[in-house]
């Protein structure tokens, strides 16, 4: 159980040049039932919106919906290329869960059986409500109840996550907020942030601003019912980190991973008091 929502934005200031890339991307859209995760559902709203200063230009998923990267053109640009290079970076943030292509600028390409990939049926505009962009997503069968002929075959899907979800209640149930100590390769001191959690919902927010005025960085986390975890970053400077924690019972954590030049990430956050 794990969500590598992570964002790498992606300015193209130039077009990016892969030979033969039509014929790649047209194997990489994805086909089939898919079911978005809520983060993954805010980090698509957040790429549609998009500003003043960059566009929508692709944005990848992982086949069970927990796992999402996405690129950002810079307005007036005529972006091509990037299909091979998103999904490599999609599924190793995803855990080398397998990614395709969700999006191409605000038009979903996935083909679920209700989704036609083209037209004003698949259409996202940037100036809807986060309520509607939901909804459309729900229309198109990304959001909701699993999509089978079978009525019963969910309702025992739906049992199976209810036992599922009351298993980590009963094992978590801590809320609070603890400092957090980070180790950056390139960096000479440690970097001071914190870590809100809520072990109850299996997942928490990570805050921490980086010396020299580089930026704040802002991330997740989330868990898996043995404690272990994965974790990701990413920072106001374009910079972003991922990687995994182990959460002990006591409180205390330790995480480990890699930044986008794969430059090692380590931190510690300390036990309960």
């Amino acid at each position: 159980m794990y969500k590598i929502p992570f964002i790498k934005i992606l300015t193209l200031l130039f077009a990016l040049t892969f030979s033969n890339v039509n014929s790649y991307a047209g194997s990489k859209w994805g086909k089939g039932e898919l079911k978005l995760d809520d983060y993954v559902v805010d980090k698509f709203i957040e790429y549609v919106k998009g500003n003043a200063s960059k566009s929508p230009y692709l944005f990848a998923v992982s086949i069970d919906g927990w796992g999402y990267n996405y690129y950002y053109c810079s307005s007036g640009s005529n972006c091509q290329g990037g299909d091979e290079q998103i999904l490599q970076e999609c599924a190793r943030y995803s855990k080398d869960v397998e990614c395709f292509l969700f999006a191409r600028k605000r038009t979903i390409k996935w083909k679920n059986g209700i989704n036609p990939g083209k037209g004003k049926a698949s259409k996202i505009s940037r100036k809807w409500s986060d309520a509607e962009i939901r909804n459309k997503l729900t229309e198109l069968g990304f959001l909701g109840t699993t999509t089978s002929s079978s009525s019963s075959s969910n309702e025992i899907k739906e049992t199976e996550t209810k036992k599922k979800e009351t298993k980590t209640v009963k094992k978590y149930e801590l809320k609070g907020e603890r400092a957090l100590a980070l180790s950056w390769e390139g960096y000479e001191n440690l970097i001071a942030g914190s870590l809100k959690f809520d072990e109850k919902n299996y997942k928490g927010n990570i805050n921490l601003s980086l010396p020299n005025d580089d930026g704040i960085c802002e991330g997740n986390y989330i868990l898996q019912d043995n404690g272990k975890g994965t974790w990701n970053l990413s920072c106001s400077n374009n910079m972003g980190a991922a990687g995994t924690l182990k959460w002990k019972k006591d409180g205390g954590v330790t995480g480990i991973g890699r930044d986008f030049n794969d430059k090692k990430v380590k931190f510690t956050v300390s036990k309960q008091s």
